[in-house]
């Protein structure tokens, strides 16, 4: 899972570097492109049975979510800090709570919503709406964590009805065929010294979901899950290496409490599984 959020992470920092030259689309266009490769190599021998779902119409919303959730936080990353957006995108959890409380009946007591609270206060931290310091973009990562967040909590609900497989398969070429409509209409054409960098993102993409994946299969979900957070760590150091961009004490502050806020609704998630 660490080496998993490690390629993702450099990823996302793939498509910052690029987001200069070429349309955020494009982007996403590529990582979902590359993914489907690979996808389509794995469920191959069982591609009949995978292609049969019996909630169609959530398979497409959900995979319309992690489309949306994509485009949302790569156009965020293309103009402000990768660690400022990664350390808003960790909100995610929080409104995974809240999504499955509304959308799944889960239990909402108060321990949640403090949880939820002080998480978003945490990222309001980072982001200091009516400071000299607040951009739009900032807005991005929250609404990436938003669509992440109905993302996950759809994929919660089909796990009861569906296979791993089909829903991977849903995800992945639902993703890639709406990128493939609209990407001719704000296409550039590579440049022969980007093309390293694009096939890069595919590569990191791919490979870091299939990370994932395996983690899944072999551990518990509630067990790696505070692990997910050192992305906040990667993309802080990436962004100083490469990206001259040194978070200031706020964004380390908000970032702080974002990750306390997560790990507490964790822990009391964890310690009120039945037994």
């Amino acid at each position: 899972m660490l080496l998993a959020i490690f390629l993702l992470t450099s990823m996302d920092a793939t498509v910052k570097y690029l987001s200069s030259d070429y349309d955020i689309l494009n982007l996403v266009w590529i990582r979902y492109l590359g993914q489907s490769v690979v996808v389509l190599v794995i469920i191959l021998p069982r591609l009949k049975s995978t292609l049969v779902s019996n909630q169609l119409g959530l398979q497409l919303t959900r995979s319309l979510l992690l489309f949306l959730a994509t485009f949302f936080f790569f156009t965020g990353i293309s103009s402000i800090e990768l660690g400022a957006a990664t350390a808003i995108l960790q909100i995610n959890p929080l409104f995974v709570v809240l999504a499955a409380h509304f959308l799944l009946g889960e239990s909402l007591g108060w321990q949640k919503i403090v949880g939820v609270s002080v998480g978003l206060i945490g990222a309001l931290i980072i982001i200091r709406p009516g400071t000299a310091v607040f951009t739009p973009y900032a807005l991005y990562p929250i609404a990436a964590a938003l669509g992440f967040a109905g993302y996950f909590v759809a994929t919660r609900y089909l796990s009861k009805t569906e296979n791993i497989w089909s829903s991977l398969f849903y995800t992945t070429f639902i993703g890639a065929v709406f990128s493939s409509m609209v990407v001719p209409f704000y296409w550039t054409t590579p440049s022969w010294g980007d093309l390293k960098f694009i096939g890069l993102i595919s590569i990191l993409g791919t490979v870091g979901q299939l990370l994932i994946i395996y983690s899944l299969f072999k551990v518990h979900a509630s067990v790696l899950s505070p692990f997910t957070y050192s992305s906040i760590i990667y993309a802080t150091i990436i962004g100083m290496v490469f990206f001259d961009e040194f978070p200031d004490f706020w964004t380390y502050l908000g970032a702080g409490v974002v990750i306390l806020a997560g790990l507490y609704i964790w822990w009391y998630e964890l310690k009120n599984q039945p037994k």
